[in-house]
């Protein structure tokens, strides 16, 4: 039979125990041997890794004389791992030949790429059509000059795909690494005969690695030992049932399948892009799925960009309509250039309009926290997450590890009729030798810890389960040497079986051949510890004093429960330590044909009392989180009184609030059960499906429920919370694969951090639809009053681009990036519909609109009185002539070519036409008679005064500057300038904003169709703008509140003040 050992244990001797028979098939099958070295190239190692192709692979595998003889042609001892020599010449030689455990991942998109797809955006495909009719007709008409507004407009449109592109290119990289950093793990390995964490990348071909039920399969492996394994291999093949893995029918485990059960150790044989998961993300393109905010923004997109199309729509009919009825001498150029420049306004209205910054900013504001959040331990998987977190109503968590420390402790004791309470545990305790004994052995042998010395403390590392260790460290300050005890447990026996922890069942169990069963060689021992109270419900028996067997009478029964009891109401996690003894006939000969533990008619030999303290900052994280409206609830594996203890300690249990045991709550009658729902806050000696059942109910009920997990069997929990929390810790690979988020440190206070972040993210949404409704609704509202009104638009193409980029691009990343306040944690979540603009940011956004339309329209119809300034964009100096050059003339306006000068006499009124007149006919005798006959098309203007307009895009600008610094707050605190200073990126991308305004200004020239303005007109520019500042301060005094339905219910619970 044979032999396999726990993991662990040592290994036997070099006796053949571990290599099963493996026949030679003879066949067709090509092995390619000998690289660099070694006795099997990487060709012939991935004869044996066929995609789909099981039985070939086993055929190939036998040819190479199965495991033990892959492992000699990888050079590697089955029993000690990699060698001493390979690790100190860190594997150079192996890695050389067989490469490093890293994947080329598919290309990600070029910048080219990305600056390319912006225009393929329709708006932007129309304006720069029109733009190059623009510069077509502009030529025609004035050579020399007419193309500048055109070019203008094609320059502004190439700005903003620019910015777009490198916003979505710095988004792209930020992703990949946050990608990287949620592929990054370590595995145990075996090498030169010591187990040791590596980080995941680190492993080799030929590395022993010990996997766990719940862990990621590092690369491509061959089964060495293990039992009762079974991979969940969907992820790459499909398949839903899991597959049985062992020497015998399927050896092959596949990488980035996970282990559904058992234990095992194997042979890596494909490393990195050489292995099944390397060679499929090689082609895997990773695809950013929009998150619900996104979807509910990119509705908002759609209402507005309907309303942006209407304004369009309707400035173009204004400025068509009065271009009509304007008298033909006065109309300025010709109709073609005039539908023309309408069509440019119209379109550059509906790219205004239209917010794609929107998602942008979601999308920033994301990648910027998600990052930042790594450094309050969170590791964010999935996106949507960040922001639902911030609407959480319910957190369920786990106790130990999140709400304690996981530093466990043996601080009492209950053996052989006697309790050992704290200080009596401080020295070592006097037992019976053969007892103790018998309680070294079933806490040894029953056991996968490890005690590791390293570090400068005295105290070893625990690896493996804490439980555990505390059981081994106690057994250590005995003088018992844990390892000596669990070799001496299994060396000289084949046949045992090891069950590993079940939540289900409470407990963990190992048989191993026993010469004391029944005084029998042949005979079986069960070793069984887990939850007290349960395994005592499976004990007849208990273990005396003297080392003898006796019968657990209702006396000693109650003794032990009243100790157990006492314990759990101080906080301990109690632990059972019992045995049974089988016959050789009681048992199956094969011990893997034995499904479950026959955990009956056990021995009770001690109950150990395990303190794990509570983590020093939980109880005020617990009460932040209730102020914040959440309720929070401890589900737990631990019995009814300890669940109590540190749910009153760290202030979950409320004095109305419920504590129930899983076995209760399962049977409950569900209309007992939801109307108990809203107060229950412990759900004690709970399984993982009281756990998802928990979940799903709460859900039922509307509620956004974040749960905590660390086990395999949380997972189904955590797939059906709305915000899965995986440990990163003590959690498996299998409940990160189906978290959400992966809290790094284990710790309450990171989920506390997690739900900032998320109503942080959330703000800052809002923040960004606050600032860019205003200037949308100011800018579109005055293009299209102006118009109305017979002006020209006062912002033309490339100003409204421009706008377009401050409020889109450049306003995302400085509202985006807008950094948590604890403040956010004192307000009740929002519901899952509840509408992103509030009441009190309609009255920001109607305040402020108003204000600045006010003022811009006073300046639009007051302002060149007010200035000295001529009205619109006036032409100061143009050339005209004769039909026969004969004389040249300067105008204010836009004059017109004289014709038929020698017919034409007499002065009617024509210094409508020419202002400049007098000096004209200073200079010339023949003037025209009825200047509408004599005149025709206007010629080029040398130089416009374009100061009016250049004002009012001035005061315009300056007004959304200091806009969006009340926009960092939406709320009706008027602190709006509260941290400031500390968001670098919001400061810089003001002074981006007003340096590239100034150059605008002072150097656009015919290009931007501004005018420089002087020290006056930049000081009343920044004055008027300033004014948004005070404005919105002030308003927030005016007694507008939120809608009190737009947030959760708080579920009638006692909420901390």
């Amino acid at each position: 039979m044979t032999r396999v050992t726990p993991l662990g244990a040592k290994s036997p001797d070099d006796d053949g125990t571990f290599v099963l028979p493996h026949p030679v098939v003879p066949g067709p099958a090509r092995i390619e041997l000998e690289g660099g070295g070694f006795g099997i190239s990487k060709q012939g190692l991935a004869d044996i890794n066929i995609d789909q192709m099981t039985e070939t692979n086993m055929k190939n595998l036998q040819a190479l004389g199965g495991v033990d003889g892959l492992a000699k042609k990888l050079h590697v001892d089955t029993k000690t791992g990699l060698s001493r020599q390979e690790v100190d010449n860190q594997f150079v030689a192996r890695r050389a030949t067989y490469g490093t455990n890293t994947f080329v991942e598919a290309p990600s998109q070029s910048f080219l790429s990305l600056f390319l797809d912006c225009f393929k955006d329709t708006t932007l495909i129309i304006l720069n059509i029109a733009a190059m009719a623009s510069i077509a007709t502009g030529m025609i008409e004035n050579p020399e000059h007419g193309w500048v507004e055109g070019f203008t407009i094609l320059v502004a449109v190439v700005l903003v795909a620019f910015v777009s592109s490198v916003s979505n290119y710095t988004k792209e990289l930020q992703f990949r690494a946050l990608n990287a950093k949620n592929d990054e793990f370590t595995v145990k390995v075996l090498r030169a005969g010591s187990y040791d964490q590596v980080p995941v990348a680190d492993i080799n071909v030929g590395d022993i690695v010990v996997l766990e039920s719940g862990d990621k399969v590092p690369a491509d492996a061959v089964f060495l030992r293990g039992q009762d394994v079974k991979c969940n291999e969907s992820s790459l093949t499909g398949e839903p049932d899991e597959v049985t893995k062992g020497h015998s029918k399927d050896p092959f485990l596949l990488s980035g399948c996970l282990l559904a059960s058992g234990r095992c150790e194997v042979i890596i044989t494909a490393i990195g892009s050489d292995s099944r998961w390397g060679r499929i993300k090689a082609k895997l393109v990773r695809e950013h799925r929009a998150t619900p905010l996104m979807e509910k923004l990119d509705d908002m997109v759609k209402v507005i960009g309907y309303g942006g199309m209407g304004c369009a729509i309707a400035t173009m009919i204004a400025m068509v309509s009065i271009y009509a009825t304007t008298a033909p001498e006065l109309r300025k150029g010709s109709w073609v250039h005039k539908l023309l420049d309408t069509f440019i306004i119209g379109v550059t209205i509906v790219v205004v309009a239209i917010p794609e910054g929107l998602p942008l900013a979601v999308t920033i504001s994301l990648s910027y926290s998600t990052k930042k959040m790594l450094n309050d331990h969170n590791l964010i998987r999935v996106l949507a997450a960040c922001e639902t977190m911030g609407n959480c109503t319910s957190i369920c968590s786990d106790k130990t590890g999140t709400l304690t420390e996981n530093r466990m402790t043996v601080v009492e004791l209950w053996t052989q009729g006697k309790h050992y309470d704290a200080p009596a545990m401080q020295s070592p305790i006097k037992l019976d030798t053969r007892f103790f004994d018998t309680i070294s052995t079933a806490i040894c042998a029953n056991s996968t810890a490890q005690l590791l010395d390293k570090g400068a403390s005295d105290v070893p590392i625990v690896q493996g389960n804490k439980t555990e260790g505390a059981l081994l460290l106690w057994l250590r300050q005995q003088g018992v040497v844990y390892k000596d005890v669990r070799d001496a447990a299994f060396r000289p026996h084949t046949g045992d079986r090891m069950y590993t922890f079940s939540s289900e069942r409470k407990s963990m169990s190992t048989i191993v051949r026993s010469a004391e069963a029944n005084n029998n060689a042949g005979g079986f021992r069960l070793y069984s510890k887990g939850a007290a109270e349960i395994i005592l419900t499976r004990c007849t028996h208990v273990l005396k004093a003297n080392g003898t067997i006796g019968v657990l009478n209702k006396v000693t029964n109650d003794d032990i429960h009243d100790t157990i009891v006492s314990m759990a109401k101080m906080c301990l996690r109690t632990m059972c330590v019992a045995f049974r003894d089988f016959a050789a006939n009681e048992l199956p000969s094969d011990l893997s044909t034995l499904d479950n533990p026959p955990e009956g008619n056990m021995v009770c030999c001690a109950i150990f009392g395990i303190m794990d303290p509570l983590r020093a900052d939980v109880a005020d994280s617990v009460q932040i989180c209730q102020r914040a409206g959440i309720t929070v609830r401890m589900v737990t594996g631990d019995n009814i009184h300890t669940a109590r203890a540190i749910a009153k300690q760290c202030g979950i249990l409320t004095a109305d609030g419920v504590a129930l045991e899983g076995p209760v709550f399962r049977q409950m009658p569900k209309d007992q059960l939801l109307p108990l729902l809203p107060k229950l806050q412990v759900l004690a000696r709970s399984s993982p499906d009281d756990k998802h059942m928990l979940v799903t109910m709460l859900r039922a009920r509307q509620e956004v429920v974040g749960v905590t997990g660390d086990g395999t069997n949380d997972a189904p929990a955590l797939r059906a919370a709305d915000v899965g929390l995986a440990m990163g810790i003590a959690g498996t690979d299998l409940a990160k694969e189906a978290a959400d988020i992966i809290i790094m440190d284990d710790r309450f206070a990171s989920i506390k951090q997690s739900v900032l972040w998320g109503r942080c993210v959330y703000d800052n949404i809002r923040k960004f639809v606050q600032f860019q409704l205003t200037v949308n609704v100011v800018a579109l509202a005055l293009t299209f009053l102006g118009a109305l009104t017979g002006f020209d638009p006062p912002l033309n193409a490339v100003m409204m681009l421009w706008v377009n980029l401050i409020m889109d691009t450049m306003g995302a990343l400085a509202l985006g990036t807008e950094v948590p306040k604890p403040e956010l944690l004192l307000r009740r979540p929002y519901k899952k519909d509840a509408s992103l603009l509030s009441r009190i940011m309609i009255k920001h956004i109607l305040v402020q609109s108003a204000f600045q339309l006010t003022a811009l329209l006073t300046l639009l119809f007051l302002g060149p009185g007010w200035l000295g300034v001529p009205n619109g964009n006036t032409c100061v100096s143009a050339t005209y002539a004769w039909i026969d050059d004969a004389a040249v003339v300067s105008a204010k306006e836009p004059c017109f070519l004289l014709q038929n000068h020698s017919t034409c006499g007499g002065v009617v009124n024509c210094s409508m036409y020419l202002p400049l007149y007098p000096t004209f006919n200073d200079t010339h005798t023949v003037v025209p008679n009825v200047p509408a006959d004599c005149l025709v098309q206007p010629i080029v203007c040398d130089v416009y005064d374009y100061r009016h307009f250049t004002f009012i895009f001035n005061v315009f600008v300056f007004a959304q500057v200091f806009n969006e610094i009340n926009a960092r707050s939406v709320t009706n605190d008027w602190r709006v300038l509260n941290g400031f200073m500390s968001n670098s990126m919001f400061l810089f991308i003001l002074v981006m904003t007003i340096v590239c305004q100034v150059l605008i200004v002072e150097f656009g020239g015919n290009f931007t169709k501004t005018s420089p303005l002087d020290a006056a007109m930049w000081g009343y520019s920044v004055a008027i703008g300033f004014l948004a500042l005070p404005l919105g301060v002030a308003m927030r005094f005016i007694p507008v509140q939120e809608d009190p339905t737009s947030f959760a219910n708080p579920n009638g619970l006692t909420i901390v003040k």
